[in-house]
């Protein structure tokens, strides 16, 4: 049985949501199926660990006092790709392996974020539905051989979103 890629969801709306508001997990899922999974660790949330795709990631942040992030392979210690934030935390990039990039765009208000190739093709975009949701729409708008390779990107962008959320309130 050969493993479904994100590029394998173009036709359809994937969820992100929080299971149970007493544990810091949240899962990406299409339809009742999990695809992947994200964890908090530690006691502020700094460290997270994702499953999904076949892999197993660490993102974790180099430096207390900003937001920029360090992905590391589960099973290894150095990181072999990052995230930097924009001057006025309205997005950022991620700086993958062999040069490639996606760029995290944010709207000004906040409710939606969208992932861009280096040629500035929307690849995915998260939505909240609503104010009062704790989940978000995920549409794979364009199949990418970047976002196959590193489907961990998803759920680094909104641990991103939560991590914003923390800090404004």
């Amino acid at each position: 049985m050969d493993m479904k890629t994100l590029s394998a969801y173009t036709d359809g709306s994937l969820v992100l949501h929080q299971p149970s508001l007493w544990k810091r997990e949240y899962h990406l899922r299409a339809g009742e199926e999990v695809i992947c999974t994200m964890k908090q660790k530690g006691s502020f949330g700094s460290t997270v660990v994702i499953e999904g795709f076949g892999g197993a990631w660490v993102v974790s942040r180099p430096h207390w006092w900003r937001s920029d992030l360090n992905i590391t392979r589960a099973d290894q210690h150095l990181p072999f790709a990052t995230f930097a934030c924009s001057r006025w935390g309205s997005g950022g990039l991620f700086s993958l392996p062999n040069g490639e990039r996606i760029q995290l765009v944010q709207s000004i208000w906040k409710s939606v974020n969208e992932l861009h190739s280096a040629q500035k093709v929307r690849l995915v975009s998260l939505k909240r539905p609503a104010w009062w949701k704790r989940s978000l729409h995920v549409v794979i708008d364009q199949s990418s051989d970047v976002l196959d390779r590193h489907p961990w990107i998803v759920m680094v962008t909104y641990h991103l979103i939560l991590m914003r959320q923390r800090q404004a309130s």
